[in-house]
C-alpha cells in the first residue's frame, strides 16, 4: 500500500513538472510573439519619448496635445487595420477604444477636432463600411450613420465644428449627395446634389466653418464652398473640365488639381492650382505634373506636394500667393497628418530592416 502511494505521488509530481514545462514553453512562445509584433516605434519629439508598440501597421492617425488616436493592425486576420487605439502622450500608455465589427476588417479614415473623433469601419474589400463617432468629452461612441444599410453607401466623413459632412450615394439610383449632420442634435440634412462621383471628387475638405467640394456640369469643373453659419454655397467656375482633390488652407484660400479625361489614353500634364476667395484669383502653382504622389495641407497655410520624381516640396501662402518654401527633409514619409497644431509623420523604414516610426511633433524639424 505504501509502495503504491509513493508511486502515485511520483506520477503526480511528474505531471506537475511536465505541466510547468509546458506552461513555460507557452509563455516563452508568447513572449517571442510579442517581440515579433513590435514593428512600430512611437517617437514623441515634444515629450522626448520613444515607445515600442506591437502593431504591424498604422494607417490612419490624428492627435492633439494630450492624445494620439490611430487605426492599427494588431493580429488582424485581414492584414489591415482592425482597431482604434488611443495613445496617451504624457504616460506613453495606450488602450483600445474600438474593435472592428467585420471578420476581415479595414479600419481607417480618422478625423478629429476639439470635440469629436470619426472613423470608418470597413471590410477588407471596402464593399461594406460604417462610420462611427466618438464624443471626446464623454468618450461615448455611436454610429454616425445607419449601419449596414444595403441601399446607401456613405463615404469618408470630415469634421467641422460640431458637424460631420460626407458624400452619400443611393445605390438604387446612383445619385450622390453631400450630407451634413449636427452632432449635438443628431439632425442630418442633404445640402447639395452632385452630378458626378469619381475618384476626383469623392472626398470633402472642411476648415474654419467651411466645407469645400468639387463637381462637374455642362463639361465644366466647379468648386463649391459651403458656409456653415449662413448655409449659403459659393459656386466657383473653373477653366477646366476635370478637377478635384480640393483642400482648404483656411476659410478663404484653397488648392485643387486638374486631371486628365479618364476616358482618354493620352496623359496630359496636370496642374496644382491655388484659389483666393477674397480676390477671386486663380494661381497656377505647379504645371506639367505627370504623376501625383501625395498632397497635404497643414494648419500654417502650407502645402506639401510630392509629384513626379520630386519629394515633398513645401509651399506657403505669402501676399495672397502660394510660393515655394523649400523641401520637407524628413525621409521615407509614408503618410502625413497636420491638424490640431500637431504634425504626425508615418515613416516607413521596413526596407532598411528597422522599425517603422510614428513621429509626433508640434513643429517640423526644418
Amino acid at each position: 500500500m505504501k509502495k503504491n502511494t509513493l508511486i502515485a505521488f511520483g506520477l503526480i509530481a511528474s505531471l506537475v513538472v511536465a505541466l510547468l514545462v509546458i506552461l513555460k514553453v507557452v509563455q516563452n512562445n508568447n513572449n517571442t510573439e510579442n517581440e515579433t509584433l513590435e514593428y512600430y516605434q512611437i517617437v514623441d519629439e515634444d515629450f522626448n519619448k520613444t515607445v515600442d508598440v506591437p502593431f504591424s501597421r498604422i494607417t490612419s492617425f490624428k492627435g492633439n496635445a494630450s492624445s494620439i488616436f490611430m487605426s492599427v493592425d494588431h493580429k488582424s486576420p485581414s492584414g489591415l487595420d482592425n482597431k482604434i487605439i488611443q495613445y496617451n502622450r504624457k504616460t506613453q500608455q495606450y488602450k483600445t477604444i474600438f474593435n472592428s465589427k467585420f471578420e476581415f476588417p479595414s479600419v481607417q479614415g480618422l478625423e478629429m477636432n476639439d470635440n469629436w473623433l470619426v472613423w470608418v469601419d470597413a471590410d477588407e474589400g471596402g464593399g461594406q463600411k460604417n462610420s462611427y463617432l466618438m464624443n471626446l468629452k464623454t468618450n461615448e461612441i455611436q454610429p454616425l450613420t445607419e449601419e449596414n444599410n444595403p441601399n446607401i453607401d456613405n463615404d469618408f466623413p470630415v469634421l467641422v465644428e460640431d458637424y460631420a459632412a460626407w458624400i452619400s450615394i443611393d445605390l438604387r439610383t446612383g445619385k450622390p449627395k453631400v450630407m451634413l449632420k449636427n452632432l449635438k442634435t443628431n439632425e442630418t440634412d442633404s445640402i447639395f446634389d452632385l452630378n458626378t462621383y469619381t475618384f476626383m471628387n469623392m472626398f470633402l475638405s472642411a476648415k474654419e466653418g467651411k466645407i469645400l467640394f468639387t463637381d462637374k456640369k455642362n463639361n465644366v469643373g466647379y468648386l463649391y464652398l459651403y458656409d456653415l453659419k449662413s448655409k449659403e454655397i459659393d459656386e466657383i467656375k473653373t477653366d477646366y473640365e476635370f478637377i478635384g482633390w480640393a483642400s482648404l488652407l483656411n476659410g478663404q484660400q484653397f488648392i485643387y488639381l486638374t486631371f486628365n479625361d479618364p476616358s482618354e489614353p493620352i496623359v496630359d500634364e496636370r496642374k496644382l492650382l491655388f484659389y483666393d476667395v477674397s480676390n477671386k484669383q486663380t494661381q497656377e502653382v505647379v504645371s506639367d505634373v505627370l504623376i501625383v504622389n501625395s498632397i497635404y495641407t497643414d494648419f500654417n497655410n502650407q502645402v506639401f506636394f510630392s509629384y513626379d520624381d520630386k519629394y515633398f516640396m513645401k509651399f506657403k501662402v505669402k501676399n495672397n500667393l502660394l510660393v515655394k518654401n523649400g523641401e520637407l527633409e524628413t525621409p521615407d514619409i509614408y503618410r502625413f497628418s497636420a491638424e490640431n497644431d500637431l504634425y504626425i509623420i508615418n515613416q516607413d523604414l521596413s526596407d532598411e530592416k528597422r522599425k517603422n516610426k510614428l513621429i509626433i511633433q508640434s513643429e517640423l524639424s526644418n
